[in-house]
């Protein structure tokens, strides 16, 4: 089960667990016993207070805002790079145009506030270097530079369980010691792939150590605005009956399926995608770099996506484009909203893939024309738990845009 766990700061050696993941909430009130998941019997002890009080945050929140599959107009993602590497990088005509003829949505839209707020500088580069970010947000209070450095989705919906993180994380002092990067080579290929499924081809698992052999498992993956940690869950010797004699690889094995569950449980309950539009071409493309043909069709929508044939030369195409690329956090992939968009492309996608679409672009900064890019039509899965390709096009798209 994925939990968040955050130190107590009167005793650095013992460490408690804080449930503050919308699905141990959904799970508890279901009736699933998570004892079975091989947690420690004494962490689900001190939890029900907490619990119970989260849940009746939860129902607060439910009532002001509901969770549903969002069909707004598309938001405003961020690039992927600082302000000066974006000024050599995207063309000049279609930075001008985003500037103007694609304003930024509602501001209130928490979404928006997500992916339009960016980063000063370079993205991180390091994982561990994210989640000492996400940290230190954290530690501050500040709910925007968290949502620079982490979208981990049963937080994103619930502003209840960021309070409690905040709350939290500002009672402990983060070492920066603790923390290493997983050498995910050492995975067996069944759980290397599921990694991959998961959180995209490029992702990466950093460790933290807690106390008694604890670790907490940091999942680390690549957007067109840097690194962001996407998920954490935790490991302990002994774990799911394989013995203290199993090995770091075994446990986080176990943990990446478990997750990934978790996940899909989640997304099926809230009937709302873990992945934003703008995220799911990013996506593409690292699974494109990897040449990671498998993946690729998985996360453009497997057979209910524009790549339903699963051809290998569908991802030829963004493969050689990755070349110019050294990672997806130097490209520089927008969502333009639908006011933006021609009214012959608007009222045609409406009439193909009904009202919940949304343009994304990725702009080709060898262009210094302006508008050469790459657009993806993206749409609600049939089970709104995803967003899947409906179309892409490689092209000149000043046509497509008032």
């Amino acid at each position: 089960m994925s939990m968040i766990n955050i130190p107590p700061h009167n005793d650095d050696d013992e460490y408690k667990e804080v449930g503050v993941g919308v699905i141990p909430v959904i799970r508890y009130i279901t009736g699933v016993n998570e004892m079975n998941r091989g947690k420690r019997p004494y962490r689900r002890n001190g939890q029900l207070m907490v619990l119970a009080v989260i849940m009746m945050m939860l129902t607060a929140c439910a009532k002001e805002a509901p969770i549903a599959v969002q069909t707004t107009p598309s938001t405003v993602a961020a690039p992927g790079a600082g302000e000066a590497a974006k000024s050599a990088e995207m063309p000049s005509a279609a930075k001008e145009s985003l500037r103007t003829a694609f304003p930024q949505e509602d501001p209130g839209h928490f979404q928006v506030k997500q992916e339009a707020e960016q980063p000063e500088g370079e993205p991180n580069r390091d994982p561990v270097e994210a989640v000492l970010d996400m940290y230190e947000a954290l530690q501050a209070n500040d709910s925007v530079s968290y949502f620079r450095h982490a979208d981990i989705p049963s937080v994103r919906m619930s502003p209840a369980m960021l309070k409690v993180l905040f709350e939290e994380a500002g009672k402990r002092e983060v070492r920066a010691e603790r923390f290493k990067l997983f050498d995910k080579e050492g995975l067996d290929e069944v759980s290397s792939r599921l990694l991959s499924l998961t959180y995209g081809s490029q992702a990466e698992i950093v460790l933290e150590e807690l106390s008694q052999g604890d670790q907490n498992l940091w999942f680390v993956t690549a957007f067109a605005d840097g690194l962001k940690v996407v998920e954490q869950s935790t490991v302990y010797p002994g774990a799911y009956e394989l013995g203290r004699e199993a090995t770091m690889e075994e446990l986080i094995a176990v943990e990446i399926r478990h997750t990934a569950e978790d996940r899909a449980f989640f997304a099926a309950k809230a009937k709302q995608p873990v992945w934003n539009p703008v995220q799911t071409v990013s996506l593409l493309y690292q699974a494109a770099q990897a040449e990671d043909a498998e993946t690729f069709h998985t996360m453009s929508g497997g057979g209910e996506g524009y790549f339903s044939g699963q051809y290998e030369r569908d991802m030829v195409e963004f493969t050689e484009w990755m070349k110019s690329f050294e990672s997806v956090r130097h490209m520089s992939i927008e969502s333009v909203s639908r006011e933006n968009i021609a009214d012959g492309y608007s009222q045609e996608y409406d009439e193909r893939f009904g009202d919940g679409w949304q343009f994304i672009v990725a702009w080709d900064p060898r262009d210094e024309a302006g508008y050469q890019g790459t657009s993806w039509i993206m749409a609600p899965s049939e089970d709104g738990t995803r967003y899947v390709v409906k179309q892409t096009l490689t092209a000149n798209l000043e046509s497509f845009f008032k």
